[in-house]
């Protein structure tokens, strides 16, 4: 007689947990992204921003280069008529050459200033940190308010450049409605504004040069010109290379200070790009959308310029 008894097989862990799943019973964790898929997660806001406020408005402006459109009637495709209508307009030329005189101006004056002020700070003086903090007050002053504080100094009857040129024995030009001295005088308050800013950059480069470089300068009987010219410039090129961009950039974008003081005036001694830009939005959207796409391609040709001259210069 056969008195074993079969015993029940045993339940294996794994059907139990996957039983109380299938019941919802069961608690699971949830896995956190890691890898490529952690990265993606944390700079999508960042895309979404570029994308949505870059990318997609210059994918726009390309398109409505090839439109007629005043903003209210249906958008006309005609091509590369707009191209054609700002390249041979008189008043294009005539901004892009106003912005580049504008960026001339700027680069040299700014650069200079901002050099200038970036050695005095970099020594070892009580008065460095005051003139580290005097630099920059300028920069916190929005552009609107700086061009209003200077529309008034530049006023030819009652404002404050004049009077004090007055006391010299010398008459006062009237600065902004002069055709030859409104450009030169709308890119003082640029510079002036921008200097300390420029100089900080510029600052953070002298920090990093070696002092022994100078030292080996200095043993080697070198003055204080051929440190300068051997030493302080060829060691400073990145950070010389940021400013130039930078100021290139904004010195094509300018268009706060103009519109403040000049608004493109006398006549057109002031029109910049981007204030022709902004007059043709009113009125052909289409031009407007051209010349920004000649205004992208040109910076877009400068930077490529510049970083190709300074990948040979490291090389």
């Amino acid at each position: 007689m056969n008195t074993s008894t079969e015993l029940p097989p045993k339940l294996s862990t794994d059907s139990g947990r996957g039983t109380d799943r299938a019941r919802g019973t069961g608690r699971t964790r949830r896995r956190r992204p890691t890898g490529a898929l952690a990265g993606w997660l944390s700079v999508a806001p960042a895309l979404l921003v570029i994308l949505g406020f870059t990318f997609y408005p210059m994918v726009q402006s390309m398109l409505l280069s090839t439109d007629r459109w005043n903003m209210l009637g249906p958008r006309q495709f005609v091509g590369t008529e707009n191209y054609e209508t700002i390249l041979s307009a008189g008043t294009f030329r005539e901004s892009l050459f106003n912005t580049l005189v504008f960026t001339v101006i700027t680069l040299i004056g700014t650069y200079t200033l901002a050099l200038a002020t970036a050695m005095a700070a970099n020594r070892e003086l009580r008065s460095a940190r005051i003139i580290r903090t005097i630099t920059v007050l300028p920069a916190v002053i929005p552009m609107v308010v700086a061009g209003l504080i200077w529309k008034w100094l530049y006023e030819p009857d009652h404002g404050l450049i004049n009077n004090l040129i007055a006391l010299v024995g010398v008459d006062g030009a009237r600065w902004l409605f002069d055709n030859d001295l409104a450009l030169p005088a709308v890119a003082v308050v640029s510079i002036w504004k921008d200097f300390g800013i420029y100089a900080l950059i510029l600052l953070g480069g002298l920090q990093r040069i070696p002092a022994e470089l100078y030292e080996a300068a200095t043993i080697d009987r070198a003055g204080p010109w051929r440190q300068f010219r051997s030493v302080t410039l060829p060691m400073l090129r990145p950070a010389g290379a940021a400013v130039f961009l930078l100021l290139v950039f904004n010195s094509f974008k300018v268009f706060d200070q103009v519109w403040v003081m000049t608004e493109g005036g006398p006549g057109t001694a002031t029109l910049t790009v981007v204030t022709f830009i902004y007059t043709k939005l009113l009125t052909d959207v289409g031009v407007a959308s051209a010349a920004s796409v000649v205004l992208f391609v040109i910076l877009l040709l400068i930077t490529l310029i510049r970083l190709r001259l300074t990948s040979r210069e490291e090389s």
